[in-house]
């Protein structure tokens, strides 16, 4: 009896040590085990008394669990008589067997306990597996579920086809970090667990509120819930205890919202959706909450269907260089051009102004910047080799890509690779707004500068500030913002501006080009205030290449 009973213990060791983390297939597996260890002995029942383990299963509404109940007791017998075997510290194991059968012997009490310990071993990794699911899915300051948490909650319900029901939020706290900064990062804690408390609170049982981390939330509030929840992040009252005595805090929130309409939905829309709202709430209406139209999801789509295609897009060489000329008014001849993107899709061109905006915000912009060079040096070659002299062409490097500390080497190879002579290319990146980009460009516009290619500042005067750049970079030419033109009348003031601008650059060497011109008025405004080279489609729009050759071949505009 023992033996079989020993040989059962090494079926279930075999059987506990492929089971892994799976709480579900752990506890059913062990309840069959039970049958394979001891078929002898007729238990009809054996369970695990688990009373003297407080901090296991806290939700438990029993702390008997049974591991095995025979499916066909022996009745011939009775009812059956209850045997306890205390099984150290961590709980008893209960046995429940008939009278007039083999009774326990201590060497079987002996493989009991070894099973037992074997049960409390993998049931304390299922117990573990759960603190530390629930830890990756729970925010660490405010205990409410994170973005992977979030997902994990609404997700069940998007299987249920019942995510129609709801409305997705997006919403984070206005000026919080004002708050952080006058009474200090404690109190900025102790304000958002409070928050998050009210949060919790206000939450019906099927509803979901998450923390993404910062003064950052999501929530999916049923729809007859929505008035009273943005009721109440318009403007709550918090109150939190500190060494000189009680802060009384006023919270509000701006919100992003979305109306599920379909219950097809993917699970990153259940944030990203709504976090579009917030971004056109905080930096367009300037509202407290906006949702999201049906304009905003077809730009979604056509964003989404971009990064789809970018890749095969670049790799198939579907984006083009067109060349807008720049010309020297005094002259009428052609002294340069301007290389541009655009992309050729399937019969159709995909505007610049759709695509661009998405690959810088998707960190893929500088792929498509330095194609975009290495078709220019491509073009220049050829252009050589075909007897035509070619002009100084500008690319277009953008604000997004001066986080590669190594951009400027790899221009500088791009260059040597097709052995182009350096003053036929120049770099153009945009002025900043930012400070810290202002001195990124700074540092990478240097490092052109000693590798002796030229650069010019793009919108000039429309960024971080005017009187900076022309200090502090080291560049070649500035392209005036077209904002300086765009009026239907030139004031003095504008013609005094400009006027110093051209003066101060030319003092410092620096051509300047101004961009944008349509109009002979502001043509001759332009040459009045000293800027002779022109961009614009008064002389010419962006050429495709074939175009563009004609105008090397012929580098006089009609006057």
């Amino acid at each position: 009896m023992g033996y079989r009973f020993m040989n059962g213990t090494d079926n279930l060791l075999r059987f506990v040590r492929k089971l892994g983390m799976d709480a579900k297939a752990t506890i059913t597996s062990l309840t069959r085990a039970v049958a394979m260890a001891a078929p002898d002995y007729h238990i009809a029942r054996l369970e695990i008394d688990l009373s003297e383990v407080p901090a296991f299963l806290p939700n438990a509404k029993t702390r008997l669990m049974t591991l095995y109940e025979a499916p066909n007791p022996p009745e011939e017998n009775g009812e059956a008589l209850l045997q306890r075997f205390h099984v150290t510290r961590e709980g008893e194991i209960l046995v429940s067997i008939y009278p007039g059968l083999t009774p326990w012997t201590e060497t079987e009490k002996d493989e009991l306990v070894i099973f037992s310990h074997i049960c409390f071993f993998y049931f304390g990794r299922i117990r573990f597996a759960d603190v530390v699911e629930k830890s990756a899915f729970t925010q660490y300051l405010s205990g409410l579920p994170n973005a992977g948490g979030y997902i994990s909650r609404v997700m069940p319900i998007v299987a249920q086809r019942r995510i129609t029901e709801y409305d997705a939020y997006y919403f984070n706290l206005r000026s919080f970090g004002l708050i952080s900064r006058r009474y200090g990062a404690g109190i900025g804690d102790q304000v958002i667990q409070k928050y998050a408390e009210i949060l919790r609170v206000f939450r019906a049982e099927d509803e979901v509120i998450g923390h993404l981390g910062g003064d950052n939330f999501v929530a999916l509030i049923r729809k007859e819930n929505s008035p009273a929840f943005l009721e109440m992040l318009s403007g709550i009252s918090v109150t939190v205890p500190s060494k000189n005595g009680p802060v009384t805090v006023q919270l509000s929130a701006v919100a992003g919202g979305w109306h599920i309409t379909d219950n097809q939905v993917e699970q990153s829309d259940l944030i990203s959706m709504p976090g579009i709202a917030l971004n056109i709430a905080k930096n367009v209406t300037h509202q407290s909450a906006c949702f999201v139209t049906e304009e905003m999801v077809r730009r979604v789509s056509e964003e989404k269907q971009v990064m789809q295609l970018f890749p095969k897009a670049l790799a198939m060489e579907e984006f083009m260089v067109y060349y807008q000329p720049k010309v020297d008014s005094r002259t009428n001849e052609l002294t340069g051009a301007e290389g541009l993107v655009r992309w050729k899709h399937d019969g159709e061109t995909i505007s610049p102004g759709l695509f661009i905006p998405v690959l810088e915000r998707e960190g893929e912009i500088e792929k498509l910047d330095l194609y975009v060079l290495r078709r220019v040096c491509e073009d220049l070659v050829a252009w050589q080799k075909a007897g035509l002299k070619p002009v100084q062409i500008s690319v277009n490097i953008s604000r997004k890509d001066l986080s590669d500390p190594g951009l400027a080497s790899e221009i500088d190879v791009i260059l040597s690779t097709y052995g182009i002579d350096r003053s036929l290319i120049q770099i153009e990146v945009t002025e900043t707004t930012d400070e810290t980009e202002h001195g990124k460009m700074t540092e990478f516009l240097n490092r052109l500068y000693e590798m002796n290619i030229s650069t010019a500042i793009d919108d000039f005067g429309s960024g971080y500030s005017s009187l900076s750049t022309l200090r502090n970079f080291r560049i070649g030419t500035l392209k005036i913002d077209r904002s300086f033109i765009n009026n239907e009348e030139f004031s003095k003031n504008d013609e005094i501006i400009l006027t110093d601008i051209i003066h101060m650059a030319g003092q410092l060497g620096i051509g300047v080009i101004t961009e944008g011109v349509e109009r002979t008025d502001q043509l001759e405004f332009v040459n009045r205030v000293g800027c002779y080279v022109i961009q614009g489609f008064l002389y010419d729009r962006p050429l495709p290449r074939d175009e563009f050759e004609k105008r090397l071949e012929n580098r006089k505009y009609e006057a």
